[in-house]
């Protein structure tokens, strides 16, 4: 029996394409399979999250309550609306939430975890009316109901999960700071279908405690002329509650399909809260 040693062919193993293209192939489908891995702990996380218990989130929120501004006058009164509001929406047992007055002119409101709901100066001084500011409220407390702001922070834990699986390090630090950044003073920004969601909600308050739905959309037609005249940035308000003209059709294509009246008495702000933010703090 003869052994040779046979000659390797020269370019055996060579591919046949350039290696930038095999390495821009490996990266596009890295990329893929980070999409998938996003989009179904961001879907799962969505859907899941409103069954965190509202305490769990309350215990979760309380930690932050201490960087929040102590009650007042204002506060009271905003309290006190809310209280009507939510009582209006029926919120599930267990469920409340809590106004808080931050005397800064911010044109700004949001709701966040725990039932908490951050009302700033400068946007509850645009107010035309009680009724305007309720629909405001009403739409923040109808967020709360609704679970958005848990859904909200459980997408970005997610995110942040899905990415740390993909690269320890990126992703870690991105959970990291969604926790951080996930207190009473952080805005929420939430889909379209939310805030159509949280829309509908506070237009039906509206309808029960005040017997129509006038000046509901008024406070977005106000901020975006604003928003309009101005060089810079739009208020913060519209730039976590986006507004088109989409949106305020709905609300009236809303009011008409339940048949809420859109015309009625408005009510003003009362005179002791008006002068309160009319000559704000230090």
């Amino acid at each position: 029996m003869e052994y040779r040693n046979p000659q390797v062919p020269e370019g055996i193993n060579v591919s046949a394409t350039h290696p930038l293209l095999d390495f821009l192939r490996l990266l596009g489908g890295l990329a893929v399979i980070a999409a998938v891995v996003i989009a179904a702990a961001v879907f799962l996380a969505d859907r899941l999250a409103k069954y965190i218990p509202f305490q769990a989130e309350q215990e979760f929120a309380s930690q932050f309550s201490g960087k929040l501004p102590a009650p007042g006058v204002v506060s009271t009164y905003l309290q006190q609306l809310a209280t009507r509001l939510a009582s209006a929406q029926g919120l599930p047992p267990g469920m409340g939430v809590t106004v808080h007055f931050v005397d800064e002119p911010t044109v700004n409101a949001f709701a966040t975890l725990g039932g908490n709901i951050v009302v700033f100066r400068g946007l509850l001084a645009r107010m035309p009316s009680e009724n305007a500011l309720a629909m405001v409220l009403g739409h923040e407390i109808a967020h709360v109901k609704l679970r958005h702001p848990v859904s909200t922070m459980g997408r970005g834990l997610a995110i942040g999960v899905a990415v740390a699986t993909i690269s320890s390090g990126a992703g870690n630090d991105i959970a990291g700071r969604t926790i951080g950044h996930a207190g009473l003073l952080t805005a929420m920004t939430f889909s379209r279908a939310q805030e159509r969601a949280a829309d509908e909600e506070a237009l039906r308050a509206l309808a029960q405690v005040y017997g129509h739905v006038a000046h509901a959309d008024e406070v977005f037609r106000l901020l975006a002329e604003e928003a309009a005249k101005l060089p810079v940035d739009p208020p913060a308000f519209l730039r976590t509650h986006p507004l088109d003209r989409e949106r305020i059709d709905a609300i009236a294509q809303a009011a008409q399909a339940n048949h809420w009246p859109t015309t009625g008495s408005l009510l003003a702000l009362p005179d002791d809260v008006r002068k309160l933010i009319s000559t704000p703090g230090p």
